[in-house]
């Protein structure tokens, strides 16, 4: 079993099938994605800058964990999509190289797991910042339920995979025919159970409960709103609750038809959905990278009327007055 985070499925199988996509489908493909990368790209500029750049938005704790998921999303959008759109157009790796080749692994499973992994981490504090904003009143408190819990979520895959891929003794055979340049060297020689860890811990799990928290969260924010009206943070409790909504909803929608099809496939049934599932299916968890500036970028509304400032320039209207003329 081959545990690629975006194709579960053998690399043989996988060639064989995309051998009867159509060169339409895999054009058309590939020009939506890139139009989705060149406006994506200054969206995460400006939404970062504007972040990074004003002291209390920087020091935010809700907005920690969205500078980090903003920036695994961002290496996501222009090293993994660039490479697997370039792949799935020419049919051979671009600047074939081994440095290339594990960056690209690396990415593909630390960082895009690691974005997920703190979508998790946001969906379960945003309760704590909401409904139990006493846990990070104090600095020992949020050190301990604040930045502890986010240095795991965002370092653990990184580290693990940074490991398995750069480090581990293993001989790795580089072919720039096939996406990704083949598979991972520590698949030969890891234990049975890892694959399954894997893919249910760092991406199947994760997904399902972004969504269960994502949903309790929202129900229990429409059950106690008339008590939040009446705290002074109303409006920013509102705001991180829509955040984390629309960020979460492009995970969801984009992963879900991806997990339900592993989730069978585990169960017995390795027939179901195989022929959509490359290149259609697994592709579909690239959109992600793409919507979740312009989701973040929603739900500031003083970012949002500053980009249209920028975009929709207006010149000052001259006023024009009677001129009084003495003599």
């Amino acid at each position: 079993m081959n545990t690629m985070p975006r194709n579960f499925s053998s690399l043989e199988i996988n060639d064989e099938i995309n051998k009867n996509v159509s060169d339409i489908w895999i054009q058309t493909e590939f020009f939506l994605f890139l139009m989705g990368q060149i406006f994506a790209i200054p969206c995460y500029l400006f939404v970062m800058y504007h972040i990074l750049a004003h002291r209390t938005a920087r020091r935010a704790l809700h907005n920690h964990v969205i500078i980090m998921i903003l920036f695994y999303c961002f290496l996501d959008l222009i090293i993994d999509l660039s490479l697997t759109m370039s792949y799935s157009l020419s049919k051979s790796v671009p600047l074939f190289s081994p440095i290339l080749c594990l960056t690209w692994q690396f990415v593909d499973y630390g960082i895009w797991y690691g974005s997920i992994s703190l979508m998790l981490w946001a969906s379960i504090e945003r309760h704590i910042l909401v409904f139990h904003v006493n846990l990070v009143r104090t600095s020992q408190r949020r050190l301990l339920f604040h930045y502890i819990p986010l240095i795991f979520f965002s370092f653990y895959t990184p580290i693990l995979y940074f490991y398995l891929i750069f480090i581990y003794p293993c001989h790795m055979t580089y072919d720039d025919k096939t996406i990704r340049c083949g598979s991972l060297c520590y698949l030969n020689t890891a234990p049975a159970w890892f694959f399954y860890y894997d893919i249910l811990t760092h991406y199947v799990i994760p997904v399902l409960l972004v969504a269960v928290f994502s949903a309790i969260l929202i129900l229990r924010f429409l059950k106690q709103r008339s008590r939040l009206k009446r705290a002074t943070k109303w409006r920013q409790c509102r705001k991180m609750i829509i955040q984390l909504g629309l960020v979460s909803i492009s995970y969801i929608v984009f992963d879900l038809p991806y997990i339900i099809i592993v989730i069978v496939q585990s169960s017995g049934y390795p027939e179901f959905g195989r022929k959509i599932l490359s290149p259609y299916i697994s592709h579909m968890v690239y959109v992600p990278a793409i919507i979740v500036p312009y989701a973040i970028l929603l739900s500031l509304p003083r970012l949002k009327q500053k980009l249209r400032v920028i975009l929709f320039w207006k010149r000052t209207r001259r006023i024009i007055s009677p001129m009084t003329i003495i003599q």
